[in-house]
């Protein structure tokens, strides 16, 4: 049977449903599957977390732009159209030391060149001396599944990991911490196995190391 969200949340006698993994008729299915959603979500990175932030602008005067709401981590952030360069994201240490400000606290104007980030703000090392469009490619958290988001590539692609993870929750609802543990590594070896496989893909795609921007 294909995962699917209304799946999952049936009741015990429905096969593939996190009451039938751990026969249970009293586990509640939506907080364990919200749950393990979150936590797979937190831990994986997979080219179907990719995602691109085009055709927006940081507005003259700016020294701050909002970060996406499903924003997990960044990839890479360009000054795009007539002012293509790549920005350089740094640690927050590395970033105060090289921003300058006036007597008054306030930054200097320029071109936006590198920028550090929290968990909801990416700052400049300039206030923006004009408009300027960015592309921002980042890890994004998918769309929870739900009775409107039936299935999504984790149940089509990686369905056995979404199963550990909601045992390892249910179990540990129930208190069985042993078999809560056990789901647990076994979802952990899955999300590395993953990693390690992406990881690979990159490899493969890096194919011009030396390749310059004229």
């Amino acid at each position: 049977m294909a995962m699917s969200f209304t799946t999952l949340m049936g009741d015990k006698s429905t096969e593939g449903s996190i009451k039938y993994y751990v026969r249970h008729s009293e586990v509640p299915s939506a907080s364990i599957l919200e749950s393990a959603q979150g936590y797979i979500y937190s831990k994986l990175r997979t080219r179907e977390m990719k995602k691109l932030l085009a055709g927006v602008t940081i507005a003259s005067g700016d020294t701050a732009i909002a970060l996406p709401a499903d924003f997990q981590d960044p990839i890479s952030l360009w000054l795009d159209r007539d002012y293509k360069q790549a920005l350089s994201i740094l640690d927050e240490e590395h970033f105060e030391e090289r921003v300058d400000r006036d007597s008054s606290g306030n930054l200097y104007q320029g071109t936006p060149c590198q920028c550090t980030m929290d968990a909801t703000t990416i700052y400049l090392d300039v206030a923006a001396d004009q408009t300027y469009y960015y592309r921002m490619w980042y890890y994004a958290t998918p769309a929870a599944l739900s009775v409107s988001n039936e299935t999504n590539w984790l149940t089509a692609r990686y369905p056995q990991l979404l199963e550990a993870i909601c045992k390892a929750y249910a179990y540990r609802h129930r208190e069985d911490d042993a078999s809560a543990d056990k789901w647990l590594q076994i979802g952990v070896a899955t999300i590395e196995d993953a990693n390690a496989q992406y990881d690979q893909f990159q490899q493969t795609i890096r194919q011009e190391a030396y390749w310059s921007r004229p």
